[in-house]
């Protein structure tokens, strides 16, 4: 089976997904990119990689892209506590909706992801489809 290298998400504004898919998931924008950020200076299709210094995790590419659809861009399941989902929220998630087992939020663009009670991430509750 192939390995997951990397995921990517493709974007409006990497100026302003690259800081909040950093703080959501812990991986660090690396530091070309992490200047590049602060100067201003990424060029119009350049992608922002958020990478984990130990490996252990696959690298987040935040991307630009020209044509994005609705939905669709990409779907992530979190795993957190009472004080992680408090985290992403202040960092700009919304809510959209509340389900018995998860909660389904968005990024400040749009795309959704859920975010699961870490009781529920070994247990059955990461349904196909869902």
């Amino acid at each position: 089976m192939p390995d997951l290298a990397a995921i990517v998400i493709h974007c409006r504004d990497p100026y302003l997904l690259a800081p909040f898919w950093s703080m959501v998931t812990g991986l660090p924008v690396v530091e070309d990119d992490r200047a590049k950020l602060a100067d201003g200076s990424l060029g119009p299709t350049e992608a922002v990689l958020l990478r984990d210094p130990s490996g252990h995790r696959p690298d987040v590419w935040i991307s630009p892209a020209d044509d994005l659809p609705s939905s669709g861009r990409i779907h992530l399941d979190l795993v957190g506590d009472a004080e992680e989902r408090a985290a992403v929220l202040a960092a700009g998630a919304t809510v959209v909706r509340e389900l018995p087992r998860w909660t389904v939020l968005a990024d400040p663009e749009g795309n959704q992801f859920c975010l699961l009670p870490r009781t529920e991430a070994h247990a059955d509750a990461l349904l196909p489809g869902h």
